[in-house]
């Protein structure tokens, strides 16, 4: 592959910006790639493409059909490389073997609840299990199939690798990526009283919600000036403006990752406290600042930081650093680029991350600039 020019396709859905980030990385460094999507996402991340096939539209499902096998057909004549998110492929998965037929590379890019056994996870997690979360038979079966057929797995960190299939393709630690141009930082105030806590769930049981208003109704007794903001039903950039204006921000007590929230937040320059399993902390880079707290310590964290000032901007501070080394969508392009062409050998936890700090370092110094 490294002796071909590289033509990729990223698709088929959006995942929190990691489509389009990936696309305007890889555009950016020199590489053609187009994003696609079925239907355009509510956040409005930029997709190259959109087909607008519903799948839940069964009475518009033979011109779904038609439309995507004629999107197929362009697709093998385009491009020689395929980036695929959240398990699904143009055909579904059905045309798996038309790209090794015609020696297309073919990478999947694993998000979370498209692959986590919410059972499994249950059993060494304080969360209690949410049937309607759990990934069945089918979708189990359909991840068999991919981990055996593609060319290489993509997952963010390590929490993913335990739910791999048993037989499954080379791994490759690609760390979530983001414009940190798009937040400029306002780190909290080290005098200040009245402090604004902020929590944006997107599905309260899985982020522990009921724990963290459990938590902030005691702190209200004792800190009544203390301020609470629940961040529900409001469009991305109504969201952001209230993220702005915020002095710690809670992002869950379960789950034992940070995800994009925490990364955006941390671009604000905001204090984050999230819960991070101790076997993943071993896996993340050692200065993540993150301040991690379960559902019984979610409370204790939130105060030390109510009475630290200093630790809030500290922590703030650090966590801009942090997401400019590791998380700069144009170093995490560079990486991808360099898996596609099979110059990188697969690794995961630290490494992945060493990984994208020294290209960050060394194409665009420490300020993030080209030099």
């Amino acid at each position: 592959m490294s002796e071909k020019k590289l033509h990729i396709l990223h698709g088929i859905t959006e995942v929190a910006g990691q489509n389009s980030y990936a696309v305007q990385g890889l555009r950016e460094i020199g590489v053609d790639a187009e994003s696609m999507v079925l239907m355009e996402n509510p956040f409005g991340y930029h997709n190259d493409i959109c087909l607008h096939v519903d799948r839940n539209d069964r009475k518009k499902l033979p011109l779904s059909v038609l439309k995507l096998g004629f999107f197929l057909l362009k697709a093998l004549r385009r491009y020689n490389t395929f980036h695929f998110h959240y398990g699904t492929s143009i055909g579904f998965n059905q045309e798996l073997f038309l790209y090794k037929l015609l020696r297309k590379k073919v990478f999947y890019e694993f998000h979370g609840s498209d692959i986590r056994d919410i059972g499994k996870f249950c059993e060494t997690s304080k969360m209690e299990y949410i049937p309607e979360l759990d990934i069945d038979e089918h979708t189990k079966e359909r991840n068999r199939k991919i981990c055996r057929k593609a060319d290489g797995i993509i997952l963010h960190d390590d929490e993913l690798i335990s739910y791999l299939p048993e037989e499954h393709a080379p791994v490759y630690g690609v760390p979530l990526r983001m414009d940190i141009s798009r937040f400029t930082p306002a780190y909290p105030e080290e005098h200040k009283k009245g402090i604004r806590i902020v929590h944006a769930p997107s599905r309260r049981g899985v982020k522990g919600t009921a724990f963290i208003l459990e938590a902030f109704e005691h702190l209200k007794e004792k800190y009544p000036d203390l301020e609470f903001v629940l961040v529900e039903g409001k469009t991305q950039e109504e969201a952001f403006e209230i993220y702005k204006t915020a002095d710690i921000i809670v992002d869950q007590v379960f789950v034992g990752i940070y995800g994009v929230f925490s990364i955006e937040c941390m671009a604000m320059g905001k204090p984050v406290v999230c819960y991070i399993d101790p076997r993943m902390k071993e896996r993340y880079p050692e200065e993540l600042p993150v301040i991690s707290a379960d559902r019984d310590e979610v409370e204790q964290r939130i105060e030390e930081l109510i009475l630290d000032g200093r630790k809030r901007r500290e922590c703030g501070m650090a966590g801009r650093a942090y997401v400019e080394n590791y998380h700069d969508y144009r170093a995490v392009a560079w990486l991808l680029k360099g898996i596609y062409e099979g110059r990188y050998a697969p690794v995961t936890g630290r490494e992945a991350y060493r990984r994208v700090r020294k290209i960050k370092e060394t194409l665009y110094g420490r300020k993030g600039e080209k030099e």
